[in-house]
């Protein structure tokens, strides 16, 4: 092959590819913005306080929470990125609907984006058959297209993860320090979105500094300081900060505790001794004693089998002194308490919850019909089938560098392991959600299908 056939095959795969990111930019911003307006209620509750601390933030400059004596007292209850990303779009201090859901629509197109550039990546510019379906698969994910109409961090989450996934296939093709401080600085973002994903940055900065030293790449390890150190930078600031504010050495959150109680304690694990598949776990007890973890010892089995149904301590205002950290740490020692006394239902308990997190199916429950249940459950089934087909493509038909799959492959990881042990439901894979489709992808037969070569070339 001559050199003006190879700049012109460069320039029409450059070409095709620049179209191709705008079209699917243009279809994914019309779809998501459709999506969004048509739920614009969907935004006004805010079940996990994320508005109220933004709004918080951008009246104050505080990272907090209002306090029973009017003033922002500050937070650690949440990871700061989202928060501190909707304190943008506060005006007059008001977290509108429309923002938010102008803001998830960028982000979903970004995503959309992201997962076709990365899936390029790793496939070969020749391979954009594939790259479009794991597009295209996102586009319409159930999952993602419920989440994003809720002010929760799954939509940003997914965004980070897409950004990260491109940014891994970029820098093991070629490395530069530029690269190593953009792919630092990408998993420092995803941990202060969700701080699962500093098992995730941990897993990738062992993964490319294995596959580069391997390679005998020069200047590895600088290249790997600098994005190790922004990575680590972004942990020591966010902990920095919490023992600056509220006294302790937060590293993740102060709701920590409470997502582990959740998902053990003696109420839950009852359940899951019934086996009573068919039903949602009914939380009500659960919940009532826990507004009541100040009238007695959440450590112990008693308090559990009491009767909860007058007002708290809480309601009636005699909990004084008690700090967000300090309710922390009751919650995680109540559910190492109920662990230590049920330690096969603890493991078992971890088999349900990771189970959960992959199901194909959401849980039955009354406000889901169960048309909705069966559509979303067909999708992700098909979906499941075409990943093990990809997967089984790709180690057939390809040269496999492990090292292009490292990120996918820990991430799936990272999330079971996690949510194995802390409360777990399907929408807490939402981040997974562009590397399955690219793994998903594979099972078009591209015209070439030559993974891994990015590393080569």
């Amino acid at each position: 092959m001559g050199v003006s056939d190879k700049t012109e095959i460069d320039e029409s795969l450059r070409s095709g590819t620049s179209r191709a990111v705008w079209l699917l930019a243009a279809l994914a911003l019309l779809v998501r913005g459709a999506v969004g307006f048509v739920s614009l209620e969907s935004f006004e509750p805010d079940p996990d306080a994320y508005r109220a601390i933004a709004e918080d933030f951008a009246v104050s400059g505080v990272y907090g929470l209002i306090a029973a004596n009017g003033e922002v007292t500050p937070t650690a209850f949440r990871p700061p990125l989202y928060p501190f990303s909707l304190s943008w779009l506060v005006r007059d201090g008001v977290l509108s609907a429309l923002s938010v859901a102008v803001f998830h629509g960028l982000l979903g197109a970004l995503t959309v984006v992201m997962t076709f550039l990365a899936s390029r990546r790793i496939f070969g510019p020749v391979a954009d058959r594939s790259s479009i379906l794991a597009s295209l698969l996102v586009l319409v994910d159930p999952i993602l297209l419920h989440q994003s109409t809720e002010v929760m961090t799954e939509t940003l989450a997914t965004a980070l993860t897409a950004c990260l996934l491109w940014l891994w296939g970029d820098s093991i093709r070629s490395s530069s320090v530029i690269k190593a401080v953009l792919l630092g600085l990408a998993m420092a973002l995803a941990y202060l979105c969700r701080p699962t994903f500093l098992v995730w940055g941990i897993l990738l900065c062992a993964g490319w500094l294995v596959a580069k030293v391997a390679s005998s790449e020069r200047r590895a390890w600088l290249r790997f300081g600098l994005m190790a150190g922004l990575f680590s930078a972004s942990v020591a600031a966010w902990t920095a900060r919490n023992v600056r504010t509220i006294g302790h050495p937060v590293w993740a959150t102060t709701h920590g505790g409470y997502t582990l109680l959740l998902a053990n304690n003696p109420s839950f694990y009852e359940y899951l001794s019934e086996g009573n598949w068919g039903e949602a776990w009914d939380s009500s007890s659960f919940q009532l004693a826990y507004l009541h973890r100040f009238d007695g010892d959440p450590r112990t089995d008693t308090f559990w089998q009491q009767d909860w149904s007058g007002p708290s301590a809480i309601d009636r205002g005699e909990v004084v002194g008690i700090t967000e950290h300090d309710d922390d740490r009751l919650a995680y020692e109540a559910a190492k308490a109920t662990i230590y006394r049920q330690p096969r239902m603890f493991v078992w308990s971890c088999l349900v919850r990771a189970t959960r997190l992959w199901s194909p199916f959401p849980h039955a429950t009354q406000q889901r019909s169960r048309l909705v249940i069966a559509a979303v459950g067909g999708w992700y089934l098909v979906l499941y089938v075409m990943v093990v087909i990809g997967v089984v493509r790709i180690y057939r038909g390809t040269r496999v560098h492990w090292q292009v799959w490292w990120p996918i492959a820990a991430l799936l990881f990272t999330l079971t392991a996690v949510h194995a042990v802390y409360w777990s439901n399907i929408r807490m894979r939402a981040p997974a959600i562009p590397a399955l489709a690219i793994l998903a992808s594979a099972a078009i037969k591209p015209k070439t299908l030559e993974v891994g070569d990015v590393v080569d070339r």
